[in-house]
C-alpha cells in the first residue's frame, strides 16, 4: 500500500467501516476519491460512529427517498372531497343504522387519510 492508501484506510476506518471494506474501497480510485470528498464535506475527518459512517458510504437513492416522503405529490381539495364522498357512500348504511352510536366522522377521516397520506389534514377534517 502506498502512503496515501494508508491514510485513506485510516480515514475510512475512522468512520466505522470495517478493515475489509476499507481496504477494498481503496482499490477503486474513483470510490476512494468520492468517499474521501464526502467525509471532508460532512466534516467527520476526525471520525464518527459506524451508523453515520455507513450513511456516508452507502449510495443514497434520492428518487426513492423523495417518493417515500411524498415530494411533488399534490392533493387538491377536490381529490380530498371525492375520497371523502366515496368513503361516506361505502359506509352510509352503517352510519344511518347506528346513527350516534358510531364514530362516522373518525372512521371516514381515517380512511381518507390512509388513502391520501399527503392530503392536508385540515381539509380532510372539513370534508
Amino acid at each position: 500500500m502506498a502512503p496515501n492508501d494508508d491514510e485513506s484506510v485510516k480515514l475510512f476506518l475512522s468512520i466505522g467501516l470495517d478493515e475489509k471494506t476499507a481496504t477494498t474501497t481503496i482499490n477503486n480510485p474513483k470510490v476512494t476519491a468520492n468517499l474521501t470528498a464526502v467525509i471532508h464535506e460532512a466534516g467527520v475527518t476526525n471520525g464518527c460512529d459506524r451508523t453515520t459512517g455507513n450513511l456516508l458510504y452507502t449510495d443514497f437513492k434520492l428518487n426513492e427517498f423523495e417518493e417515500a416522503c411524498g415530494v411533488g405529490v399534490e392533493v387538491s381539495a377536490e381529490d380530498i372531497e371525492k375520497a371523502a364522498d366515496e368513503v361516506f357512500e361505502e359506509n352510509k348504511k352503517t352510519i344511518v343504522e347506528q346513527r350516534y352510536r358510531t364514530n362516522g366522522y373518525g372512521s371516514i377521516a381515517w380512511t381518507v387519510w390512509k388513502s391520501l397520506p399527503w392530503a392536508d389534514p385540515k381539509i380532510v377534517k372539513v370534508s
